[in-house]
């Protein structure tokens, strides 16, 4: 199937594009419209982090680039900034790939960004997307709720209200007014990003997908200043080793009882909803392949068997924590938690069944149709990690850069 839309801006294009990311990511195809329940614990425990980001690297090759576009290296037309912007992001994502061919490295498994489709194009939602948000939660970008296209005009407009002998000097002996437009052009008097000091400007000739120590060390600081009191701070603080653990529940398991109490309690609300979403997602891949799937077959034989415990979450806590009232999400997911506790499965598909037309209608409702998809193919997700695995990649990018500084030493 082809899909095709029609947008009016680049946020509309941008809004799609996230869309379709979400529903490409592996294992993040929410069926059920359970996804602003995860996204909430998500945002708690791993603020800043994406499931399409790929290397910490990126939180500095980004601000990089854009700390040339608004220094006027770019020129001063604001289209064409933003033109130049993309080519560099390019241009650095080709030096990384031609990187890691010449050491003889898979440049998709490195995580460089766009290289299934490098050298020839180039990927539609670009590391500036991606990683924006990041940067803004981490402070590395210092003004709240800017946009790339509205910094970037911003600065061509301190640029142009700035004479080169007046910028960053401001007259005391002005009138009120002029000294406001004298800040207003003064690069001073707004601070766009923090940024370690780069030794040797011409960073691009050392670029590498591996952070540097100075970065290692900077972005350690940063997130442990800029979101504190979460878990990825406490992570950080306690140089904990993410990578003895396969999923989200073993790591509460050897935390639950050092990390702050309230984290700890949302860390088992979480790992409880997980479980009912997990009953849910094989109750789904049972109806979809018309209980064909041997996989799901034995999923269900396990859980059915533990039901009382995969269907212990409180609902009510999780819905609290949610902060926002969505009340078919709700309904679906009070009245399924109440069949599957009373073993009435034939309404628990039905509610299932239901969700998923309420979501998409029937027409588009894949339980609807399963007859056009293999049974043996499980569809829509197995276990939340609630972007256990992306933290983890940043904070090994973090002990790495500093693991080498080290060993150097």
């Amino acid at each position: 199937m082809q899909l095709g839309w029609v947008d009016f801006s680049k946020a509309d294009r941008e809004k799609v594009l996230d869309v379709m990311n979400l529903l490409q990511e592996q294992g993040a195809v929410d069926e059920i419209g359970i996804g602003l329940i995860r996204d909430a614990f998500a945002n708690y425990f791993f603020p800043g982090t994406s499931t399409v980001q790929t290397r910490a690297k990126y939180f500095f090759i980004v601000p990089y680039i854009l700390q040339e576009a608004i220094s006027g290296k770019y020129g001063n037309q604001v289209n064409s900034i933003l033109q130049k912007i993309d080519a560099e992001e390019k241009n650095c994502g080709l030096l990384l790939y031609q990187k890691s061919l010449d050491e003889g490295i898979n440049p998709i498994g490195v995580g460089i960004i766009g290289a299934r489709v490098l050298p020839q194009n180039w990927v539609a939602r670009k590391p500036s997307n991606i990683y924006w948000n990041g940067i803004r939660t981490y402070h590395i970008f210092e003004q709240e709720n800017m946009t790339i296209p509205d910094m970037v005009r911003l600065s061509v407009l301190m640029r142009a209200q700035a004479k080169p002998d007046k910028l960053g000097n401001r007259r005391d002996d002005a009138e009120e007014g002029e000294k406001d437009d004298i800040d207003a052009g003064r690069n001073e008097s707004i601070h766009f990003f923090d940024l370690p000091e780069m030794i040797d400007m011409d960073w691009r000739n050392h670029l590498d997908i591996a952070l540097t120590e100075t970065e290692a060390s900077f972005l350690r600081t940063k997130i442990e200043r800029s979101v504190t009191d979460t878990l990825l701070a406490y992570i950080l603080r306690n140089n904990i080793d993410l990578a003895k653990y396969d999923r989200f529940e073993q790591l509460y398991a050897d935390l639950k009882d050092v990390v702050p109490a309230e984290m700890a309690d949302i860390m088992k609300l979480a790992c409880d909803f997980n479980r009912l979403v997990y009953a849910a997602r094989v109750r789904y891949n049972m109806i979809l392949s018309r209980g064909l799937n041997e996989a799901a077959l034995s999923e269900w034989e396990q859980i059915e068997s533990n039901i009382a415990w995969y269907t212990s979450v409180d609902l009510e806590s999780v819905l609290a924590f949610l902060g926002r009232p969505d009340f078919r999400l709700r309904r679906f997911l009070l009245n399924l938690q109440a069949a599957l506790r009373s073993h009435d499965i034939e309404k628990a598909d039905e509610i299932i069944v239901s969700r998923e037309i309420e979501l998409k209608t029937r027409a588009r409702a894949k339980l609807c149709h399963s007859e056009d998809y293999n049974p043996n193919n499980w569809v829509g997700g197995r276990y939340l990690d609630y972007r256990f695995d992306d933290a983890k990649q940043i904070v090994s990018d973090i002990y790495d850069g500093e693991e080498v500084a080290h060993v150097s030493d």
